[in-house]
C-alpha cells in the first residue's frame, strides 16, 4: 500500500511540473481564415537551431508578353493580350471550333473561327473583328488589316500590317551664299553695291548620298539666301555657278522636324 501512493505522488509531480513548464509560453491563435486558408509552413535553419517560420504566399503574376511589331506572325491563346509599338492592343476573346468531327458525315468540312477584341492605335473605342480559316482569313479594321495564319482549339497565330504608312516630316536646310570681291577698289565709305543678278544668277544643288545623283536644285534669292526642304538623310550640296574654283559640295544630314545652316562663300576672282 505504501508503495502505491508512491508512485501517485510520482505522477501528480509531474503533471504539475508540466503545466508549471508551459505557464509562460505564448499560445497560438488560429483565426476563422486561417481554418479555411491555412498558411504555409516552411522551415529554416541557423547555426544554432532548427525554427519553423508561417508565411502566407502568392501565386506569381502573369508573365506580361513583350511589344509586337507588325508584319511578323504573333501566336496567341485564347485570352491573350499584345500590344504593338504604336499602341495598339488586341486580346484574343474566343476560338470556335465549327470542324466536322471524324466519322461524321457533314454538309461541309467547317473551320476554326476566332474573335479579337482592338483598342488604341487610332481605334476607340474598342472594336472586334472575327477570323477563320476558311471563310474569312483576312479583315480590315481602321487602319490595319488582320490575317489569320493558323489555328488551333487553343491558340492562333495572326499577323497584322498597316495599310496607312507613317508621313515622312521633311527637315530644313537654309543658309546664305557670299560672292566676292566685287569692284576692284573698294572702301567702307564709298562700298561697292551687289546687283541682284549675282545672286539670283546663281542655283543650289542637291546630291544624293553617293555625291552623283542630283536630286534637287533651287535659285538663290536676290540677296543670296536659300531654304530647302528635305526628307531625312544624308545630302551633298553645291553653288553653280562657282567662281574662279570649281563649286565646294558640302555634306549635310537632314533631320526631322529641324533645320541645319550651311554657308558657302564664292570667289569671284575680281582683283
Amino acid at each position: 500500500m505504501k508503495t502505491t501512493w508512491i508512485f501517485v505522488a510520482a505522477g501528480l509531480f509531474a503533471i504539475a511540473a508540466l503545466l508549471f513548464m508551459n505557464l509562460g509560453k505564448p499560445q497560438m491563435k488560429i483565426t476563422p481564415e486561417e481554418l479555411v486558408n491555412p498558411p504555409v509552413v516552411t522551415s529554416s535553419s541557423s547555426s544554432t537551431s532548427d525554427s519553423t517560420t508561417i508565411s502566407t504566399t502568392t501565386p506569381p503574376a502573369k508573365p506580361t508578353l513583350p511589344r509586337s511589331q507588325f508584319d511578323i506572325p504573333v501566336l496567341l491563346n485564347s485570352g491573350d493580350k499584345i500590344t504593338f509599338t504604336n499602341g495598339l492592343n488586341i486580346t484574343l476573346r474566343g476560338i470556335t471550333d465549327s470542324r466536322c468531327k471524324p466519322d461524321v458525315q457533314c454538309i461541309w468540312a467547317g473551320e476554326i473561327e476566332i474573335e479579337l477584341a482592338v483598342i488604341g492605335g487610332g481605334i476607340n473605342p474598342s472594336q472586334t473583328t472575327k477570323l477563320g480559316t476558311v471563310v474569312k482569313k483576312s479583315a480590315a479594321l481602321g487602319d490595319y488589316i488582320f490575317t489569320l495564319i493558323a489555328a488551333t482549339e487553343t491558340s492562333a497565330t495572326i499577323t497584322v500590317t498597316r495599310t496607312k504608312l507613317q508621313p515622312v516630316v521633311n527637315g530644313q536646310v537654309s543658309g546664305t551664299v557670299t560672292v566676292g570681291p566685287i569692284c576692284p577698289v573698294e572702301s567702307i565709305d564709298n562700298p561697292c553695291i551687289i546687283p541682284p543678278e549675282v545672286y539670283t544668277s546663281r542655283t543650289v544643288v542637291v546630291y544624293g548620298p553617293t555625291d552623283s545623283q542630283r536630286i534637287k536644285t533651287t535659285a538663290l534669292q536676290s540677296d543670296g539666301t536659300y531654304s530647302l526642304s528635305l526628307a531625312p538623310g544624308t545630302y551633298w550640296l553645291q553653288i553653280e555657278p562657282a567662281g574662279i574654283r570649281a563649286g565646294e559640295k558640302k555634306i549635310i544630314t537632314i533631320l526631322a522636324n529641324e533645320t541645319t545652316n550651311l554657308n558657302f562663300d564664292i570667289d569671284s576672282g575680281i582683283r
